[in-house]
């Protein structure tokens, strides 16, 4: 299809201004001098992988166990864990002219946004628009095609500490009731692999307001029935697959070259990979896209009687940093074992949990935080920091305070101000 031609389609469906117009002539004249490329294949997996019960892969170092009412019960690991030593917690993340195995990067307002990204994230028509205008969302426009399976790098937003990133899955065939997955996956960043990440296909399904699975629509999941539906399979027969990268390092990611290989396509069942349907490897290599959109608030909020004061934070649309002046303490604790076996084990005092935002219209999102890092830094053992990623995108200029856990809610009751420390930003 010539490039006019695609531009009189786009315009049937909406009105097409004379500049967004201009960067489409543009974008489409840079996919004709595309060039071409493909990685080779790595046979290692990313250091501390895990399969987690969900299907989701992880990355991480150190991961605290809860009981049914949030409290700590144990360590998978780290519970012995030194100072100095930050803890890293990882999670949990447009077609227009796609070849195989090769790519540019452009971006355009008119493209389409992933399911995954503007579903899963729950973005406004309006927040598409202003971060497409920030470049904090780029738009890599990368295929590849083994054995008549293809993959799309699609679309990627990318702040100081996080990126998302989405593929998209074309021409594979999932058994009925599957769980979809690759057996092995390999990321690097300019060349490193110091950093975190998560990973897993979308399932259709979302955090709701209330903390708990809600499908897309904002239909809740009749948990009374124990059953929900996951939709890994579009009407369309594509799949999306999302994956986050996460650094303590501000910068890591923004206009830095990725490369991606995705080993194996297959299905997972009970955290154990089962069956490769496709024994492939698809790679991609591309310079990855994003913005600091921060804004900065220095602070002086003490939590309660706790100890901890809130000293700064940094917010962005899908994350926030908040360090605390609070000196590290050894505690003791109990926790149970997988055997059900009481244990006491020496950890270190951790500030309130923060748990999300309040806005100015009095809307709370008391369970916005998703996974990242929190810990001491080796030099200073009196500020504890904490970045984590957001399960939605915010509007930073609509945030009126920050949230942090005071009490758990009864029962599966929903968390109330009540339970919360408020710290008002700005």
């Amino acid at each position: 299809m010539e490039k006019q031609e695609i531009i009189k389609t786009l315009k049937m469906d909406v009105e097409i201004p004379e500049i967004v117009q201009d960067r489409a002539e543009d974008a489409f004249d840079r996919i004709r001098a595309m060039h071409k490329g493909q990685g080779g294949e790595r046979e290692r997996y990313g250091k501390d992988t895990e399969v987690r019960a969900d299907g989701r892969r992880e990355r991480q170092e150190d991961r605290t166990e809860r009981n049914s009412e949030g409290e700590r019960v144990g360590r998978k690991r780290g519970s012995d864990r030194k100072p100095g030593l930050f803890l890293k917690r990882a999670a949990v993340v447009l077609t227009a002219v796609t070849f195989a195995c090769a790519g540019i990067t452009a971006a355009a307002s008119y493209f389409r946004w992933s399911r995954s990204m503007e579903e899963g994230m729950q973005v406004t028509e309006e927040q598409k628009i202003q971060l497409e205008e920030e470049h904090a969302v780029a738009f890599a426009m990368q295929e590849c095609t083994k054995q008549g399976v293809s993959i799309i790098a699609e679309q990627s937003i990318t702040d100081h500490y996080f990126s998302h990133i989405v593929f998209r899955i074309e021409g594979a065939s999932l058994p009925d009731g599957a769980e979809p997955a690759f057996e092995r996956i390999n990321i690097s960043v300019d060349g490193t692999d110091d950093f975190n990440w998560t990973a897993g296909f979308y399932d259709g399904l979302i955090v709701g307001q209330d903390g708990r699975p809600a499908y897309a629509d904002g239909t809740p999941i009749d948990f009374e029935s124990d059953e929900r539906i996951e939709k890994f399979v579009r009407d369309d027969g594509s799949m999306e697959y999302a994956i986050t990268l996460s650094c303590h390092d501000k910068g890591g990611f923004i206009d830095k070259n990725i490369h991606v290989e995705l080993v194996n396509l297959g299905t997972v069942a009970k955290a154990e990979y089962l069956d490769t349907l496709v024994e492939d490897t698809w790679s991609f290599d591309w310079n990855l896209q994003g913005k600091d959109s921060t804004e900065i608030y220095t602070l002086q909020a003490s939590l309660g009687d706790t100890g901890a004061t809130v000293t700064r934070a940094e917010l962005s649309p899908i994350s926030i940093y908040v360090e605390y002046d609070f000196p590290m303490k050894e505690v003791t604790e109990e926790g149970i074992n997988q055997d059900g076996e009481v244990f006491t084990a020496r950890t270190f005092a951790e500030p309130p949990m923060l748990a999300g935002v309040k806005l100015k219209d009095g809307t709370l999102y008391p369970y916005l935080m998703e996974g990242g890092s929190m810990g001491y830094e080796e030099d200073d053992l009196g500020t504890y920091t904490v970045t984590l990623s957001t399960n939605r995108v915010i509007d930073v200029e609509q945030v009126e305070s920050l949230l942090f856990i005071k009490s758990w809610p009864d029962g599966r009751g929903a968390f109330t101000e009540e339970n919360l420390y408020l710290v008002p930003i700005g």
